[in-house]
């Protein structure tokens, strides 16, 4: 008994010292920052155990405000273009077709899906201001063209979107959104050619315009997405070309109101071919579109179907 007693009288202060000292460093490196900041204020040699309670909480709050006042670390430019590319994918060759990030499929499917129902009611109002079987005509032609663009452009952009595994339906409503272009073209004019009194060499533009559409719908089927700038030209050719019969007019009320159309559909050109270069590139071409259409559709109704205008209709 005496031999354990004093057996565990030795250890126990070698334990306690022991303890004593895992305790002390710990204290030491917790000490240790605060040290640092006194070095750093003037007082190399102060004793870490010397500092008083009031004076460790003013350097820790010191540091604190430090700490928080420094500033954010500046993005970088890998980072920069990390969140630009949740907007805008890299530029493809000028044969392959341009894949949109998820924001710009849902911007490409908003922009024409907005415009359904407008040129739905549009193209009816139009039909019930018709007097007589040519005007009935040019309202419905205009309003199939008006209607098939955003209707056709909103299904391929939602395929595409959402069902992107159905290839070759996405490819055939992609040449189908292509061909459309042309016949709304087409239909834009159909009005002011059919309502309007025009030339003797001009009136051959009535039927030149659909010979038009029809070729740049069997150079799509052929060639779609091949010669990119051909197709852009061929797009450019026949916006413009009818309207040199149509300043020939001798009523040109309304001109202004379609060179304003033009304009719009000249800059949305500027982003129709912008994929990878600039975000949300086809949305805005969308808007001009929309822009353009509706300004047509405001010169055919005041100019051409409006009941006191004093328009002259040719009925033929």
């Amino acid at each position: 008994m005496v031999g354990a007693r004093r057996a565990s009288g030795r250890v126990a202060p070698a334990e306690g010292s022991r303890a004593g000292g895992r305790v002390g460093c710990a204290q030491g490196r917790r000490l240790a920052p605060l040290a640092a900041s006194l070095a750093a204020a003037g007082c190399p040699g102060i004793n870490r155990r010397l500092i008083p309670c009031p004076l460790l909480f003013m350097l820790r709050s010191r540091d604190a405000l430090r700490a928080g006042a420094a500033p954010p670390p500046r993005r970088t430019a890998s980072q920069g273009a990390g969140v630009l590319r949740r907007f805008m994918n890299h530029r493809v060759p000028a044969h392959k077709r341009y894949q949109p990030t998820e924001y710009e499929h849902a911007a490409n499917c908003a922009t024409h899906a907005l415009w359904i129902i407008p040129s739905i009611l549009g193209s009816s109002n139009l039909y019930f201001l018709s007097d007589d079987d040519w005007e009935t005509i040019s309202a419905w032609i205009y309003g199939l063209g008006l209607c098939g663009l955003f209707v056709v452009s909103t299904v391929f952009h939602t395929i595409s979107w959402k069902k992107r595994h159905l290839r070759m339906v996405e490819r055939c409503l992609h040449m189908f959104d292509r061909m459309v272009i042309y016949f709304f073209i087409a239909a834009s004019y159909a009005p002011w050619l059919n309502l309007r009194e025009l030339g003797p060499w001009a009136s051959h533009m009535r039927w030149l315009v659909w010979i038009m559409a029809s070729v740049g719908t069997v150079y799509v089927f052929f060639f779609h997405e091949r010669y990119k700038l051909v197709e852009l030209l061929c797009y450019v050719i026949m916006g413009f070309f009818p309207a040199l019969v149509i300043l020939s007019m001798p009523n040109t009320e309304g001109i202004w109101e379609l060179m304003t159309g033009g304009v719009f559909y000249c800059l949305g050109m500027v982003f129709f071919k912008s994929d990878g270069r600039i975000p949300f590139a086809h949305a805005i071409w969308h808007l001009f579109v929309a822009f353009g259409a509706g300004t047509h559709y405001y010169a055919i109704w005041r100019y051409l179907y409006l009941p006191s205008t004093l328009q002259t209709k040719v009925s033929k």
